[in-house]
């Protein structure tokens, strides 16, 4: 193929923007290649422009490998640079025509433990059916069923795979394309076809006369709206997911501080804890009496809210689970408080299972029963908070986009903001923290909340709280069959057993700081502390080779992942693990393991050369670096606010009629760079206490 000097640009839509990629070509050679991300930022967003930039200069063409953990990224910069290499070498846009039939795909997806499948249906040249015939999504996302059910409509409809992924379900929704795409060459067409631009909305709507107007619903954004609707306030809400309930319903039960209703089912009556002992912990444990209005709230509303929920919305915390009935569990820091936090109870009535999203019927009731308590009251799904509407300095409302692209300016006398912290921010984990984490759960929670009440002059408070991990494993889960469930296991033990020598991000042995007190080793929350939330085991070729021959060690066979296992278990201790070189080649390929010289590694990890080598032992020998990383649910640092949830600027002064509440606010009862109050349920009472106090306090001022 001959191509034509100049410039060129062309733009595929990615996981959530567009790809733009820009290329000049001289003398028939691409010489020059830009590669514009736009929204698709990630941890390793530099790294991913350096390696396609990188393939498209060495192999002169667009035919590029996918790179690891940016699938989306990648075959959007791999669909444009196709688009400039047509434009350049003059081709006419020719649309493929695909055969009639049913062709039957898999690809990996979100679910851990299996791939996703489905048969595709073609006529007459359009897709007529998506049926989805098996995934695992639904065990751990409680929206995947969204993204069926909305997504696949809409491809079908607009004929395109362009259409958006669905808000909070974006793996799924791109596994459902990627289906599409491979049937799409399985019957003789071009995927590429199928990338057509779907136009948005540009309608504004307006809707007022509302007394509250609550951001984000999540755990603390329903309860609020519960508790707002039962004080008679004329409520409105917005939820940046296509679902309801955000990282709440994967959470397993809030901290219980003498609830009655619980004591009478089960403590005979009794309360279950001293209020003063825990009152000390706490402040003991933030180290200092400024928020201690606060915490004595925290601590002396938590039964009294969990009563009010349980007794008005039906909520109710009588799950089974970890080996004991239902009831109330031990802390995991102190030993003598026997009966600190509880269960939610699933929805099926069965065995509660930890991270999966069992008990989001009770959300959904709840909710549907607070908007029936007056015929204005209504949520919008998929609309994502921008700012604040201001009349003069006074918030008057927010302004909403829609996922069709309308835009809402939606009126209210007060407003709770429950976005859910930031943890799906990127850019601001980078901020706070110096590092990102990774996440499990939903990235939606973006610092929405946080920055709004910023930008009116709202102070935060405790924003460096450690993120919430109790999990850790490896950065790149292998979602495909390339190794069976026990090999991924094996992979997984290696990179978190206790039994090796362990690295941080710059090369240096791995410290054992944890400040938190934990006592429970598997939910220990050690990786917060380490930079960067990861660290780096670190073996010999002589000491995999000795693996391989004689087996794990007692330690590695015992590492387990929880949540985020994939479905099989290490090897058993002893057991020659005879298929280690593949479990070992895997994990290279998906960047879970590095292998190198420690000049080697110390240049691919951006690691200090002389750190490495001294902490490895030796310059002249082969290491192999598996890679652990923590996953967090939640970040904790939010916006100041007083015992009435109201955000205060850096004077102290009160925002009267704004309200921070849940990961939106929970800094106040913690302390910047230490683990959020580790004991139990912490922060799960909060989106409890603190939706109360707010649905409260602001339908009384609405209705001053």
């Amino acid at each position: 193929m001959t191509y034509q000097d100049g410039s060129y640009q062309a733009k595929a839509m990615g996981h959530s923007s567009d790809v733009v990629v820009s290329a000049k070509i001289q003398n028939n050679k691409i010489e020059k290649v830009k590669i514009d991300l736009g929204e698709e930022s990630t941890p390793k967003t530099k790294e991913v422009i350096d390696k396609l930039a990188g393939q498209i200069i060495s192999k002169q063409t667009s035919d590029l490998d996918v790179v690891t953990g940016a699938t989306e990224t990648s075959n959007a910069t791999i669909r444009a640079m196709r688009k400039i290499l047509k434009q350049a070498g003059n081709e006419v846009e020719e649309v493929r025509s695909v055969k009639d039939g049913v062709y039957k795909e898999t690809v990996p997806s979100y679910g851990w433990r299996s791939m996703m499948s489905g048969e595709i249906t073609f006529s007459n040249n359009k897709l007529t059916d998506i049926n989805i015939t098996e995934e695992s999504d639904s065990k751990t996302s409680h929206w995947f069923s969204i993204a069926e059910s909305k997504l696949i409509p809409q491809i079908i409809k607009h004929q395109s795979l362009d259409v958006d992924a669905v808000s909070g379900a974006s793996v799924s929704s791109g596994a459902i394309k990627h289906l599409v795409e491979k049937a799409v060459v399985d019957a003789g067409g071009d995927s590429d076809d199928w990338h057509k631009p779907v136009e948005k909305s540009q309608k504004i709507i307006e809707k007022s006369g509302y007394d509250v107007l609550v951001v984000g619903l999540g755990g603390s954004g329903i309860l609020s709206y519960c508790a707002a609707a039962l004080s008679e306030a004329k409520v409105f809400g917005i939820e940046a997911g296509a679902e309801i309930g955000g990282n709440s319903v994967l959470t397993s039960g809030p901290m219980v501080v003498n609830s009655k209703i619980m004591s009478e089912k089960y403590n005979d009556g009794k309360d279950n804890i001293d209020v003063e002992d825990l009152y000390q912990t706490w402040l003991d444990y933030v180290g200092d009496t400024k928020k201690k209005d606060v915490i004595r709230v925290a601590i002396d509303q938590d039964g009294p809210a969990l009563d009010y929920y349980i007794k008005n919305f039906g909520i109710s915390f009588d799950g089974a689970s970890f080996g004991a009935p239902a009831g109330f569990y031990p802390s995991f820091v102190r030993p003598d408080w026997t009966k600190e936090w509880t269960v939610y109870t699933p929805d099926d009535g069965k065995f509660y299972n930890a991270g999966e999203p069992v008990h989001l019927g009770q959300y959904k009731k709840a909710l549907k029963k607070a908007v029936d308590m007056n015929e204005v009251n209504d949520f919008l799904l998929e609309t994502k908070a921008e700012e604040f509407l201001l009349d003069d300095d006074k918030v008057v409302g927010v302004k909403a986009i829609a996922s069709d692209g309308t835009t809402y300016k939606i009126y209210a006398k007060a407003v709770i903001l429950a976005s859910g912290g930031f943890v799906g921010n990127r850019e601001m984990m980078n901020q706070v923290y110096g590092h990102t984490a990774q996440v499990f759960g939903t990235s939606l929670n973006n610092g929405t909340g946080i920055k709004m009440g910023q930008a009116i002059g709202g102070d935060t408070y405790a924003l460096k709280t450690l993120p919430m991990i109790h999990i850790s494993q490896v950065p790149n889960m292998i979602r495909d069959d390339s190794l069976t469930p026990d090999q991924k296991a094996t992979l997984s033990a290696l990179a978190t057993t206790p039994d090796a020598k362990k690295l941080d991000i710059s090369g240096n042995l791995l410290t054992s700081k944890d400040e938190s007190g934990t006592q429970n080793s598997e939910i220990t929350v050690g990786i917060a502390y380490a930079p960067g939330f990861k660290y780096y085991n670190a073996y010999t070729q002589k000491q995999l080779d000795e693996i391989k021959q004689t087996g794990l060690s007692e330690a590695t066979s015992k590492s387990g992942v929880i949540i985020l296992d994939q479905g099989g278990q290490p090897y058993k201790a002893g057991q020659p693990v005879q298929d280690l070189e593949k479990i070992i080649d895997e994990g290279i390929r998906t960047e879970n393991i590095f292998a190198g010289m420690p000049k080697d590694l110390a240049k691919k990890l951006n690691m200090d050369e002389k750190a490495l080598t001294a902490a490895l032992g030796s310059n002249d020998e082969k290491y192999y670096l598996f890679e652990a990383d923590g996953y967090a649910y939640a970040t904790c640092g939010g916006l100041n606010v007083d015992k009435n949830m109201n955000v205060l600027r850096k004077d102290g002064s009160a925002i009267e009629n704004v309200f921070a509440v849940g990961q939106d606010s929970e800094g106040v009862e913690n302390v910047d760079n230490e683990a959020y109050t580790p004991w139990g349920g912490q922060a799960q009472a909060w989106t409890f206490v603190s939706g109360k106090i707010a649905g409260e306090n602001a339908t009384r001022l609405a209705k001053k």
